[in-house]
């Protein structure tokens, strides 16, 4: 079975005005079908509460979001998350300064799915790109 990884895209394709929502479902179903085992990225929800914030949600309404995006989620599967370990944020920076383009969330997405194993299942093509090169390094 396929470990994937998921990270803030498909949180906020979870939103039913999202254009990549039918994405999300289709990853979902996958998911309670078990056609695949459904990791999210640990940092995943913090990018999210800040993108939120920085949007002018009040705490209130953050709160509100990650709930309902949590019981949505559950109604399909349980997901993993993976732990955040000091090696993935090591690896991270030394991503970041052999691809700069790669924003701070973004390289540790990354490393979390080329250290933990997780085939990156997410919308960011230049995440998957760079996991592939990284993947041929290893």
């Amino acid at each position: 079975m396929l470990k994937i990884l998921v990270e803030t895209g498909f949180l906020l394709a979870l939103n039913p005005r999202d254009k990549h929502h039918e994405w999300a479902l289709k990853v979902l179903e996958e998911s309670k079908r078990r056609m695949n085992i459904l990791h999210i990225s640990p940092i995943a929800p913090i990018e999210l509460s800040l993108i939120m914030k920085s949007r002018g949600y009040d705490n209130r309404s953050i709160v509100r979001v990650l709930k309902a995006l949590h019981g949505a989620i559950r109604r399909y599967t349980r997901p993993y998350y993976p732990l955040l370990k000091l090696e993935h944020v090591i690896y991270a920076t030394e991503l970041r300064m052999k691809y700069p383009e790669l924003t701070f969330f973004d390289s540790i997405h990354t490393a979390i799915a080329v250290l933990d194993n997780l085939t990156y299942y997410d919308l960011d093509e230049s995440i998957k790109s760079i996991i592939d090169i990284e993947l041929k390094v290893k």
